[in-house]
């Protein structure tokens, strides 16, 4: 297991007597792109906001890097982030916003700001003013703005809302491109989960302030991964059938069912066989959902609600 790069203990963000961010534990590794997936208002942006020291919490405690309390001062500057819409200069191009944040950082190196470019995809745009950029443009911008002072953490709240197709597979590029090449530890937010699956390493789910689970992309793509879905009143009593049968790729889902990913094709031999045993089957069927899917019946029904 890859070390821990931040973990929040019961971290609460409360105005009046309603909590934005309730108790929430999250676990994020090094060097992982952790996707944070939750509907509009369920209190993404208040917890990203508090990890990036622009709020304060209520109650819980957060840990970066090994420092925590008063101590997470002195690591702030390795946490980069793009937090709402890019606050940028529509007069100016690129190149003289970057400029701006490099000399509030004091950075003066030669050929800084076009790296940047560069990793953004944003180096043969030349003067072009940025109030001409598309959305997807000035997010990419923003991002280039969060990297500066080269941060180990990147934190992007909803990059990929309102761009065309074109403009979330240029943001997905270079947020792939930054792991890769800066080793850094990326956390995105998105309500969107169906497009995080396709860069995220790992992902935990908010709604109405509380997290509701953490996994690894394996674990999520298992679950959403076609199988056989066997429906029983005691699934425990089908274990002992399905070893000997041989089959190892399996879980007792809940109360009710069992979930096979393997041998597809098989069902109504097991079907037959769970009968042999005078294991009574409710019904048994083939079945894959899908990520969004997933999600919603997770977050209890439909979109934004």
């Amino acid at each position: 297991m890859s070390e821990m790069l931040l973990q929040t203990k019961g971290l609460t963000k409360q105005y009046g007597h309603q909590k934005a961010v309730d108790h929430v534990d999250v676990h994020i590794r090094k060097g992982a792109i952790y996707g944070f997936i939750g509907r509009n208002g369920a209190g993404k942006t208040t917890f990203l906001k508090m990890i990036s020291g622009l709020a304060a919490a209520t109650n819980g405690e957060i840990e970066m890097f090994g420092y925590k309390g008063k101590d997470l001062q002195k690591i702030r500057s390795r946490v980069g982030c793009l937090i709402e819409s890019p606050g940028l200069y529509g007069n100016m191009d690129a190149y003289e916003n970057l400029k701006i944040k490099c000399t509030l950082f004091g950075i003066k190196e030669k050929n800084y700001i076009e790296e940047i470019l560069k990793t953004v995809g944003l180096s043969d745009v030349g003067n072009k003013k940025t109030k001409h950029y598309s959305l997807g443009m000035k997010q990419r911008l923003g991002i280039g703005l969060a990297l500066v002072g080269e941060p180990d953490l990147l934190v992007l709240d909803e990059p990929i809302n309102g761009l065309d197709p074109q403009g979330i597979a240029e943001v997905r590029d270079t947020i792939q491109k930054l792991r890769d090449e800066r080793s850094m530890t990326i956390i995105i937010s998105s309500h969107i989960l169906e497009e995080l699956s396709k860069i995220a390493t790992d992902y935990g789910i908010i709604h109405k302030g509380m997290l509701l689970q953490e996994l690894t992309r394996e674990e999520l793509m298992n679950r959403c991964s076609e199988r056989i879905e066997v429906n029983l009143d005691q699934p425990e009593q089908a274990v002992p059938v399905l070893d000997s049968m041989g089959f190892t790729k399996y879980q007792v889902a809940d109360k009710e069912h069992i979930y096979i990913f393997e041998r597809l094709g098989e069902s109504a031999q097991l079907n037959m066989e769970l009968a042999r045993a005078g294991i009574p089957v409710k019904g048994i069927s083939i079945t894959s959902e899908e990520l969004e899917t997933y999600f919603l019946n997770l977050t209890g029904g439909g979109l934004n609600a």
